[in-house]
């Protein structure tokens, strides 16, 4: 007697690369997303393998063995929101994608069968991006590993200075083979491993695949997490004078500081759904506009979406202030001024810039992620848009409601995360600094970096708008009567 193993490896495989054009833009964006995390992360190998005979380098924290540590940091974060602009991009097409699998089922595919055509999309399509990391990762090695030309630079009192020669990125560096091999597994194995766990909460029938999800988010253990996480943060001073007694960070400081911060993140991560939530309940008692309407039910009936677009958003908006409030801190400690162009301590300079570019490709990916979920939101409700369109509602009005329901709930998040993220750089590093530079060694006050914080808040606001907006491409098909004759 044959035991019936199910359909063949080559089968599944078969059936997670193939489908319509929706599924090739899914399987296309998550392989670059991935391919950008493995260069990242071949690059954070890099600097860890850096030794004493390579180099010289630009940024002089990579010339500085013990400062590395804070650039691998850094590295690492970057990848955060590239990942979560993976996950996101695996809703794209996801209605069809649950017709053709409720499909599977009914032509006699187990369930099991079905989650294992769901896991190896993901992972063909991020070890796909991980090889062309890997060959861009080549690339950079191939064209960058030279050395650059001498800059010419001015000191203090204006005087001439010549930089030698050194390399932009420490691409001359090759990793160790198996440093190497677990940077490429890490992001395909991560989408496999996450494809499964997000299955759990689905069920995946012959009529259609049910997602359990909850209606009214948490809103106390957030609340719980993120008041713990600022205050110990604002209060790190006062905690670390108490618990070590002479007022220096032992080493149970230097582990508690990254949980502190993630604990706040997580609360505002989690928090945002029932900001969400109260935040359209609050709009939709109060307006009589149409759009403003449609939008603020929308956060009431769907809170999580606010917590799914907002997580890479809020993180990367987090660690951005909280980066502008320790620039303020040190620029005053060597005599300059918080994005002033002429401080005399270029390596302080270089080195905030250095974290500055870091936080702006973050939080443009973070915000590409808003893209994909404003646009699979459109085509998800298609017939509820299409419906709406029928009984007189303008497209116009749904275009702004659109809009609003994605851009309304990261307003008080991102706002909340800037002030956490400069209050945690002032209870860490404190609201005053020494003057290095001065004769009489004066102790003055950190001034508050205002048009930074302004520029990185306002800044993310608007490219979210911006982004978000580009998404309305596919509200005109969405509203077609022929949707109601079409297939939810």
């Amino acid at each position: 007697m044959s035991v019936d193993r199910g359909p063949r490896l080559s089968t599944l495989l078969r059936m997670a690369v193939t489908g319509s054009r929706a599924d090739g833009l899914r399987i296309v964006l998550t392989a670059l997303g991935s391919a950008a995390a493995t260069v990242a992360l071949l690059l954070a190998a890099a600097v860890v393998s850096i030794g004493p005979g390579d180099g010289p380098y630009r940024l002089n924290l990579l010339n500085e063995s013990g400062l590395r540590g804070g650039v691998i940091t850094a590295m690492l974060l970057v990848c955060v929101p590239v990942l979560a602009f993976v996950g996101q991009c695996s809703r794209i097409g996801a209605p069809a994608r649950d017709r053709r699998l409720a499909a599977f089922r009914m032509a006699g595919g187990t369930p099991s069968d079905v989650r294992r055509v769901v896991a190896l999309e993901s992972f063909v399509a991020s070890g796909v991006g991980s090889v062309i990391g890997g060959a861009a990762y080549v690339v950079l090695h191939v064209f960058f590993s030279g050395l650059g030309p001498a800059r010419v630079g001015h000191g203090e009192f204006g005087e001439k200075i010549v930089h030698p020669p050194a390399r932009v990125l420490p691409a001359d560096v090759i990793p160790p083979l198996w440093l190497i091999v677990l940077c490429l597994a890490a992001v395909p194995v991560g989408a496999l491993v996450g494809s499964r766990i997000a299955l759990r909460r689905t069920a995946i029938t012959p009529f259609g695949v049910l997602r359990r999800v909850a209606h009214r988010p948490p809103a106390v253990a957030p609340a719980i997490l993120f008041a713990v996480g600022v205050l110990g943060l604002v209060l790190w001073s006062t905690l670390v004078s108490f618990l070590s007694g002479d007022g220096g960070v032992s080493g149970w400081g230097f582990l508690a500081m990254p949980v502190l911060v993630l604990l706040a993140g997580l609360g505002l991560i989690f928090g945002s759904a029932s900001c969400a939530y109260l935040l359209g309940r609050f709009i939709g008692s109060r307006t009589r506009r149409p759009a403003l309407l449609i939008a603020a039910r929308r956060m009431v009936d769907a809170p999580f979406t606010a917590s799914r677009v907002s997580s890479a958003v809020v993180l990367a908006v987090l660690i951005g202030a909280g980066a502008q409030g320790v620039r303020a801190n040190f620029m005053t400690s060597v005599g300059g001024k918080a994005g002033d162009e002429t401080e005399r301590d270029g390596f302080f300079t270089d080195s905030f810039n250095a974290v500055n570019a870091m936080l702006v490709i973050a939080v443009v990916i973070a915000v590409a992620g808003l893209l994909v979920v404003a646009a699979e939101g459109v085509v998800t409700r298609r017939r509820t848009l299409a419906a709406l369109t029928a009984v007189g509602v303008p497209r116009r009005t749904l275009a702004v409601a659109t809009v609003l329901e994605t851009v309304l709930p990261l307003v008080p998040t991102v706002l909340v995360a800037t002030g956490t993220g400069l209050l945690a750089a002032r209870g860490v590093f404190g609201t005053t600094a020494y003057v290095s530079g001065s004769p009489e060694g004066r102790e003055v006050g950190v001034p508050v970096p205002w048009s930074d914080l302004a520029v990185l808040a306002g800044g993310t606001l608007l490219l979210a708008t911006a982004v978000t907006a580009v998404s309305l491409v596919f509200l005109r098909r969405s509203t077609s009567i022929t949707e109601l004759r079409a297939a939810a």
